[in-house]
């Protein structure tokens, strides 16, 4: 059969494109990868790739690049991140460079002991996080019903256990120097791998119990000094097995508690410390300001009275339960408060102020409702009572001024409207002097 030129050319042209088509068609295009996609499938994660590079770190003593290796790939790619094994080779490098600084201490060759103890820290959360990690990975296995036991922990474990006293010195270490923020670093991974699942199962773990109480305290310590008041508050409550520091944790922890404005934990702690050690003026004296902005005056006049009654010769507890009973309109009963207060301390001024404003208080109140006529049998009796409250009120003022001069605001203002009152003509220009 005849073939035109012309068709034959066509049919060529034809077979060329497809030709093209196909190698144009690559198996990007064919799974719905970009050219993105395609370049960041060139650094997929290779384990093997990762282990012969730490490897050769490891034989060349290059143990702090070996970690490096390992420290990369963990944050480069989510399986290694995943990989629980990756960790424990991290813990591998750290056991060596511990062990080189370990060597330096030992022959006293110029060894870095904030480096050595860094590293210890490195380890233990290295192990925490490969347990951890470990224990995610097992758990997924459990899920899908198949049998899992952990690899790792038990090694683990065991590598980390020969530097846990050293990891309590490390804090101890930097609390000493007052680098308060790292001891709490140390005290706190130091209580964390010990309460861990991570240590528990260890028959070591038991020689740990006689510490734990000293471990919380010195947490609390490092971690309010450190500004780190939401710490200070994790470790308080075991903390507070330590009699001998009991009151001083108490007020810490309350402090702390006011400052992460958890009123609720502040009452209790103060309260607690109110009831165990009222000797320490600080727990009455943040619980009557507490229920004084708070307008709670009988909570304030509660704590107070207690006061007076285990100290009943101490003449600042009688002056606040006096203020406290003025502030509830209580005036006969701080009367006898102040009363006493003058009893104990002869020349108190400030008690012989608060009586004087008593007093003029009272006779105020009376000549208010003094608008009886002459002609009323009682007329004279009730000014001669309103006279002699003024009278009172001048008499503790003038011994207010007389032991304590210089404090105008205890005695000049009462002293003016007593002398008016009371027609002390002369008295009263003498104070003119006084601005």
């Amino acid at each position: 059969m005849m073939q035109f030129p012309f068709i034959q050319k066509m049919k060529r042209y034809s077979i060329l494109l497809m030709l093209l088509s196909v190698l144009a068609w690559s198996p990007a295009m064919v799974s719905g990868q970009s050219s993105g996609d395609t370049q960041k499938s060139a650094t997929l994660y290779k384990k093997s790739a990762v282990m012969k590079s730490y490897r050769t770190c490891m034989k060349e003593k290059n143990y702090t690049k070996a970690r490096q290796v390992i420290e990369n790939a963990i944050v480069t790619y989510t399986e290694a991140a995943a990989d629980p094994q990756l960790y424990r080779y991290n813990m591998d490098a750290l056991n060596e460079l511990i062990g080189i600084e370990n060597r330096k201490i030992y022959l006293k060759s110029n060894p870095d002991t904030v480096r050595y103890f860094n590293y210890m820290y490195d380890l233990y959360a290295m192990g925490l996080k490969c347990d951890s990690v470990e224990q995610a990975r097992l758990h997924e296995r459990r899920a899908m019903g198949k049998k899992a036991e952990p690899k790792l922990r038990a090694g683990a474990g065991l590598l980390v256990l020969p530097y846990m006293k050293n990891l309590l010195n490390a804090g101890k270490f930097h609390y000493r120097k007052k680098n308060y923020a790292q001891a709490f670093r140390f005290f706190d991974m130091y209580a964390r791998a010990k309460s861990s699942e991570f240590l528990s199962t260890t028959k070591e773990a038991a020689d740990w119990n006689d510490d734990q109480t000293e471990v919380a305290v010195l947490a609390v310590l490092s971690a309010y000094a450190s500004g780190n008041n939401a710490a200070t508050m994790v470790y308080l409550p075991e903390s507070l097995g330590d009699e001998s520091v009991r009151a001083r944790l108490l007020e810490i922890g309350s402090k702390a508690a006011a400052e992460l404005h958890d009123d609720v934990a502040m009452l209790a702690l103060l309260e607690q410390g109110f009831d165990a050690y009222p000797d320490v003026n600080y727990f009455l004296m943040a619980l009557v300001k507490y229920y004084n902005d708070t307008e709670q005056f009988d909570e304030a006049l509660c704590k107070v009275q207690r006061m007076t009654q285990l100290y009943p010769n101490t003449r600042d507890y009688w002056y606040m339960m006096g203020k406290e009973q003025m502030l509830l309109g209580q005036y006969d009963a701080a009367l006898a408060s102040f009363e006493r207060c003058v009893e104990i301390k002869a020349d108190d001024a400030e008690s012989y102020s608060a009586l004087g404003n008593i007093y003029l208080h009272e006779a105020q109140e009376a000549y208010v409702h003094f608008n009886m006529p002459l002609s009323d049998p009682s007329y004279t009796t009730t000014k001669k009572a309103i006279t002699g409250l003024y009278e009172k009120s001048c008499a503790a003022f003038e011994k207010a001024r007389k032991f304590d001069e210089e404090n105008r605001d205890l005695w000049l203002s009462g002293l003016r409207e007593t002398y008016f009152k009371l027609n002390k003509g002369r008295e009263l220009r003498a104070l003119e002097k006084y601005k």
